[in-house]
């Protein structure tokens, strides 16, 4: 007898054996209900029922037994049944993750897609912003989750960080730039070199300006934005160079860009965040869990 069977039994003696109102108050048929009773007692070649003129007027001695296990084994359906639905409930809700658009198109463009169609239920808000102003509204906490780039110059009590992808910075320039003749580059090539580069809302600016201090270079910043791909189209034709996260070059035309590595480069660390709190949401730990696993086996 399967659960739906068993139903139909309890509900036969807690309407005081009466199939018309048992069928009724269940809504399946007097003759489906009393096959499945009947089928049950043949099969067990037992007896749930004393019978009088083929009407049902009370349980057998095996048939009270069978009751009172059949209400337990009922109720503990129920409560699995809840504790499913209560289950499935924690990846039903909203998460925003702040991501800069650089990343999310070279670095999260399988990852972000497959997350979603995978969770239909949960409501991701993907915030679209530079490494600079992400960091501020992850501190604001108006965030949950930040995709920033290492350091990422949060006070380590505030933030729990996860090195999840990382690669060298490149320069990319149009083929018939001079610099496209070496096969790789120094920094002090790019001594008095025009140069388009994002602008200071993203943390590669920062890393950039740094680099150039350290190295004593001073380059011709022509041109700033907070678009990868303007500054990319805006050496092909130019004397710009720019210099971009490397993965970049998987992406575009070869035939239209030079793509020159650094000898002592930069090393571009994208960085998965999380506030330090007591408690996490059911969303947050699963979210934060799938995003370390596809970088992980990836």
């Amino acid at each position: 007898m399967d659960i739906k069977q068993l139903s139909y039994f309890v509900a036969i003696v807690d309407n005081n054996y009466n199939i018309s109102i048992t069928s009724k108050k269940i809504h399946v048929s007097q003759p489906a209900i009393s096959k499945a009773i009947l089928i049950f007692e043949v099969e067990e070649n037992t007896e749930l029922f004393i019978r009088h003129n083929g009407r049902l007027q009370r349980l057998s001695e095996a048939g009270e037994i069978f009751y009172n296990n059949a209400k337990q084994i009922l109720s503990l359906y129920d409560e699995m049944l809840q504790d499913l639905r209560v289950s499935s409930k924690k990846f039903k809700g909203k998460i925003r993750i702040g991501i800069p658009p650089l990343i999310l198109g070279i670095v999260f463009h399988e990852v972000m897609p497959a997350l979603v169609l995978d969770n239909p239920d949960i409501n991701f808000e993907i915030i679209e912003s530079g490494a600079h102003d992400l960091r501020r509204l992850f501190l604001l906490q108006e965030i949950d989750l930040a995709i920033l780039l290492n350091p990422t110059n949060i006070n380590k009590n505030l933030v729990q960080e996860s090195i999840i992808y990382s690669d060298e910075l490149s320069a990319f320039m149009s083929y018939n730039h001079p610099l496209a003749t070496k096969d790789r580059l120094d920094w002090q090539d790019l001594n008095n070199q025009e140069m388009a580069i994002f602008n200071s809302s993203f943390m590669i600016y920062h890393l950039l300006i740094n680099k150039f201090k350290l190295e004593k270079v001073s380059p011709i910043i022509s041109l700033q934005s907070n678009s990868w791909d303007f500054l990319l189209q805006s050496t092909k034709s130019s004397r710009l160079i720019t210099v971009l996260p490397s993965p970049i070059k998987n992406i575009i035309s070869k035939k239209c860009y030079v793509t020159r590595k650094f000898n002592d480069p930069i090393f571009w660390k994208v960085t998965l965040c999380r506030p330090i709190k007591e408690q996490y949401t059911y969303i947050e730990e699963y979210v934060y869990a799938q995003l370390l696993s596809a970088f992980s086996s990836s």
